[in-house]
């Protein structure tokens, strides 16, 4: 089946916008019972998850593993996800999601640089927690839980120090040397989701499958076939998708010029824009920014 994961954009979500919009802390937990399956999808916000309730798969970046009492997943920007629940036992799950910025900024907190790109590559993206750790950490993510609905005192400050406790008390088990598990990168399957995530991370500057090709050192037309067997799209026609989606959105929630979104997603030639704008929308972009300004005049 071929895999095109959908974008979900903070600048889009409400749940974002609305704490920004008050200066405050660039973060939100919600509790999520999926009935069975939450489709693939990626964002431009990390999120942390911790399953208190039932069973499932989830799967990041082409690696699936168990959820169960206790699993803590962690996602950095742009990894690609989705998640399944057992009806016979469903999830229920607490979600953090983020800016990843909040975990950075102090120079006590250096391991965190250390470690945390590391997420999906060199460690896993996920521990099942046990015993007295599974106590500390639902303890831990209660106390998130009640501190994010209070308005008190020093609340943000609050928010991101019980965050980056529970980072790194994952990233503590994770890296503990009685743990095994790193992350393959040596299967062809493995390879693709990992020029899959640099595609996402990179979309929006000058990249091609040839720059792709020099930074995994692989031929070029070994990335194309793999890609398209697994996609379903070549390399450029993928990344066309993933700056035309990310042009629509800016074009609908900023005020940002037509011509500075063509850059802001990476295209150095407007009329290279244009063209692809209106191959995947069947008008220009300054149309399709109209038709939504009054669609929501209408709304109103």
């Amino acid at each position: 089946m071929a895999i095109f994961p959908e974008y979900e954009d903070a600048k889009t979500d409400d749940r974002f916008l609305s704490g920004q919009q008050k200066g405050q802390l660039p973060f939100y937990i919600s509790c999520n019972q999926p009935y069975s399956h939450y489709p693939m999808h990626h964002h431009d916000f990390a999120e942390l998850s911790f399953v208190v309730e039932g069973s499932g798969t989830e799967s990041i970046n082409g690696l699936a593993h168990e959820l169960r009492r206790g699993t803590m997943s962690l996602l950095l920007p742009h990894h690609i996800h989705e998640l399944y629940s057992n009806p016979d036992d469903p999830l229920k799950l607490y979600s953090c999601m983020f800016d990843i910025n909040v975990l950075f900024g102090n120079a006590y907190e250096s391991y965190m640089n250390q470690w945390i790109h590391k997420i999906g590559s060199e460690i896993p993206s996920h521990y099942h927690f046990e015993g007295e750790r599974l106590a500390s950490v639902t303890s831990l993510i209660e106390q998130l839980v009640l501190e994010y609905k209070e308005s008190r005192l020093g609340r943000d400050a609050v928010l991101r120090g019980k965050l980056i406790e529970a980072v790194t008390l994952m990233l503590r088990a994770l890296t503990d040397p009685n743990q095994s598990g790193t992350v393959s990168k040596n299967q062809p399957g493995s390879r693709v989701w990992s020029i899959l995530r640099f595609i996402h991370l990179h979309f929006n500057e000058p990249i091609s499958l040839n720059s792709v090709s020099e930074h995994f050192d692989l031929h070029a037309s070994y990335i194309s076939r793999m890609f398209k067997e697994h996609t379903g799209k070549t390399v450029n026609d993928y990344m066309h998708t993933l700056r035309i989606t990310r042009a629509a959105t800016l074009l609908v929630a900023s005020e940002m010029s037509i011509s500075d979104i063509c850059m802001e997603v990476g295209y150095d030639n407007y009329r290279t824009f244009a063209r692809v704008f209106r191959e995947h929308h069947g008008m220009s972009p300054s149309e399709y920014r109209m038709s939504h300004a009054a669609r929501r005049a209408k709304a109103l």
